[in-house]
């Protein structure tokens, strides 16, 4: 009897056996398959602004990152707007002027759902009324033609202050320059000539100090914009972040309620034009970088941003890292400044989003 049992035991064991096994490989072939799985990630701002004749887009390549570029596809849903091969067009037009819905859906290689995000899209009316704004940053605003175009998509009526460049259109704009080099003594060299001083630094408190700026200069706008992020760019955004931080957290210290404009840096351009570009010594200026790696510190930028700024009173993140064409608006052999188009681009989305929030935050 016992020997039967036994056998009977063993009868049951196997079948489990074989379940336990058959449930451990399987586990261990998701892990296996996990590995060859493109990791995706998206960002879509809460709040996408269009101007009334302008035209902005936000493109796929930007809004979503991954290990595998082929590995997704991307939908757009608005009742407005083109939801086209490789982006979200739309153009602000007079009787659109409002709010919609805006959707982004990720699918995978196997149209499987992998992301779902939501944003509202503004249509904005033109902006009225006359209105001036600093702009800090590096060499995206050192001087660029966006200062000139928004003028102009202003009906001149939007100007652009600072120690630097022309009247109308001047700027705090400097190649080269982080946001740590704005709370540093740091000098600032154009065509080998010495500008001295950054002027947003004062040397007797030995900081940043946007009330020493304005009794230094006499410059006394409606709104502050700060454009930085280029350089300094690395996997952990902390250090630029908590900069850009510090130089929030003193302008309000003056200034409580004047808005202030933080742009997101660009996407650079592709392989060949970051593995192309050259010092003037020959020398590489982007050595070891390659595409993936600085846009996903770009999308991690801009999300560290997103968090540290969101509900702060009168400021506003301008998505422009999302909506530039970094596939085709760099010029030759320059993988970090663009071109007229992309400029042009600039002016759209910074003036877009100025319609659809100045005049409220200045009430």
């Amino acid at each position: 009897m016992s020997g039967i049992r036994s056998k009977k035991k063993l009868l049951l064991i196997i079948p489990a056996a074989v379940i336990v096994a058959l449930l451990v490989w399987n586990v261990m072939l998701q892990m296996e398959l996990k590995k060859y799985k493109p990791q995706v990630e998206a960002y879509l701002p809460e709040d996408i602004y269009v101007a009334v004749g302008s035209t902005v887009e936000l493109y796929d390549d930007e809004v979503v990152w991954s290990g595998l570029r082929d590995g997704y596809v991307c939908n757009w849903d608005c009742e407005i707007g083109e939801n086209l091969e490789d982006r979200f067009s739309v153009t602000g037009k007079e009787e659109q002027v409002g709010e919609y819905d805006l959707t982004l859906t990720v699918f995978d290689y196997n149209v499987n759902e992998v992301i779902t995000l939501k944003s509202t899209l503004h249509v904005a009316e033109k902006l009225e009324g006359e209105y001036s704004l600093v702009n800090i940053g590096d060499s995206l605003s050192d001087g660029r033609e966006w200062y000139r175009t928004i003028y102009h998509l202003s009906g001149d009526q939007l100007t652009f202050a600072g120690t630097r460049g022309w009247t109308r259109y001047s700027h705090e704009g400097r190649s080269g320059f982080s946001a740590q080099d704005y709370l540093e003594p740091t000098k600032f060299y154009s065509d080998g000539n010495d500008e001295g001083v950054q002027p947003f630094y004062d040397p007797v408190q030995k900081m940043f100090d946007w009330k020493y700026y304005k009794l230094s200069t006499g410059i006394d706008p409606d709104a502050i914009q700060i454009f930085l992020g280029t350089n300094g760019l690395k996997d952990d955004p902390a250090d630029t972040v908590n900069a850009i931080a510090r130089m929030v957290d003193n302008i309000r210290r003056h200034d409580p309620d004047i808005p202030i404009y933080l742009v997101n840096t660009l996407y650079w351009g592709d392989q060949e034009k970051i593995g192309t570009m050259v010092k003037q010594d020959g020398t590489a200026f982007l050595p070891g970088e390659f595409k993936n790696r600085s846009d996903k510190r770009v999308m991690d930028l801009a999300k560290a941003m997103a968090k540290k700024f969101k509900g702060k009173k009168n400021i506003v993140l301008i998505p422009l890292g999302f909506m530039h064409n970094s596939d085709a608006n760099f010029e030759e052999g320059d993988a970090l400044h663009p071109g007229a188009a992309g400029y042009d681009q600039f002016a759209a989305v910074m003036y877009s989003v100025y319609c659809g929030t100045l005049k409220e935050m200045l009430k």
